[in-house]
């Protein structure tokens, strides 16, 4: 017995040793973590120290450049900003400008009742800045409860886009004063066949003196009465019928974009725009037998862009007679679509005008253009916003997550 503890009591004391040791080795361990930890404590990441001014205009630029509305959710939503950490999360919430524009889609995978909060609430941390706004419904019911929640806000429209599935039977929105609106865009997929709204005094669209630049279908034309006199850029989609009564009271217009993709046979009135420079002419349903351009004088126009098939028989022709009677000095022709005009014979005819070709030539012979660019036409005389209808509605980018 009194062998095993002597040997016991030599073992404790190898033990304690060994314990020392080892403390006396983690001392020194913890002492240079201690030092590694105060070098990183003492580092700034250059981008933290960035003023939250500079932060803020960095946020900016990365949402689409306004008044393109970035999606409620997903990568390129403003949301996305909020889950980097803590202060860049107060810094985006803080900033008005991420939160201005908005595009509402119902095939979102966000319910319809939560984009319609979200909306309250990218519109309240808007503060007063001017609001775009973009919506395609496709239900009457769902889209009214939108227009109810964007019409607190009228005073603060400022880009408007919306294609809705029917008319509003309450129309108070359009009517209300909107003194900061100066583009519109609205258009809807069915027409209502109530024959007793058909026959009513076209809503009178409200209080608007900056509005400039419109987009209407054929129905909006027909129903909406706007500050025709003031606008400068006008583009009638699904023209027909009541596409002269409504060029008729735009004399100052500088931009005119008609596409007849409804077909068109009544016979035009003559115009004159004195201040258009730029003319977009659009169907493949009109009357091919006739020459649409005989109806315009347009004496400032510079860029023109039209399907072959609306310059008559005799295109050659229509444009030389429209040329002669509007006194025009042409510079760019875009020719959208099938031709049988090939590019030489175009430009022997118009050797001062630079000529741009987008479809397909039927003509006999070849025809070097058929793959001719004509972006540098389109870009000038094309209005109509870009829409991207792709969306990633992630829900780790809501702004209403942690």
């Amino acid at each position: 017995m009194l062998p095993d503890l002597q040997a016991d009591r030599i073992r404790v004391a190898d033990l304690d040793a060994q314990i020392f040791e080892l403390e006396r080795s983690l001392c020194t361990i913890r002492a240079q973590k201690a030092l590694v930890q105060k070098r990183l404590d003492s580092y700034k990441y250059p981008v933290l120290t960035l003023p939250n001014e500079i932060v803020s205009e960095i946020f900016v630029h990365f949402l689409p450049v306004y008044p393109a509305c970035p999606p409620l959710a997903g990568v390129l939503s403003p949301t996305n900003l909020t889950q980097i950490c803590r202060k860049w999360r107060e810094l985006a919430l803080a900033t008005p400008l991420l939160w201005r524009a908005i595009r509402l889609a119902f095939n979102s995978n966000i319910p319809l009742k939560r984009q319609i909060r979200k909306i309250d609430m990218w519109f309240s941390m808007s503060g007063r800045c001017p609001i775009s706004f973009e919506m395609k419904g496709y239900n009457l019911s769902m889209e009214s409860k939108v227009l109810v929640a964007l019409a607190p806000h009228h005073a603060r429209w400022e880009h408007l886009k919306l294609d809705l599935a029917y008319l509003p039977h309450d129309r108070l929105l359009f009517t209300r004063p909107m003194p900061l609106l100066c583009h519109l865009d609205l258009g809807f997929t069915y027409e209502d066949d109530d024959e007793e709204d058909e026959v009513s005094a076209p809503t009178l669209f409200g209080e608007a003196p900056r509005l400039y630049s419109v987009i209407l279908d054929n129905v909006a034309a027909k129903r909406f009465a706007l500050p025709w006199v003031q606008l400068t850029s006008l583009t009638l989609r699904a023209a027909h019928r009541d596409c002269a009564g409504v060029l008729k009271h735009t004399p100052n217009l500088v931009h005119c974009d008609l596409d007849f993709t409804r077909g068109y046979s009544t016979t035009l009135p003559n115009f004159t725009f004195l201040h258009l420079e730029s003319l977009v002419l659009a169907d493949y349903n009109a009357d091919y037998s006739r020459d649409y351009m005989e109806t315009f004088v347009l004496p400032a126009l510079r860029k023109l862009q039209i399907a072959e098939q609306l310059l008559g028989p005799d295109p050659r022709h229509s444009l030389t007679a429209f040329i002669s009677k509007s006194g025009c000095k042409l510079q760019k022709i875009c020719i959208k679509g099938p031709r049988l005009v090939s590019k030489d014979a175009y430009c022997t005819a118009f050797p001062s005008i630079q000529f741009f070709f987008n479809g397909r030539y039927d003509g006999e012979g070849t025809d070097v253009a058929s793959d001719t660019d004509s972006s540098d036409v389109e870009s000038d005389t094309n209005s109509s916003d870009v829409e991207n209808d792709t969306e990633n509605d992630a829900e780790s980018s809501d702004v209403e997550n942690d």
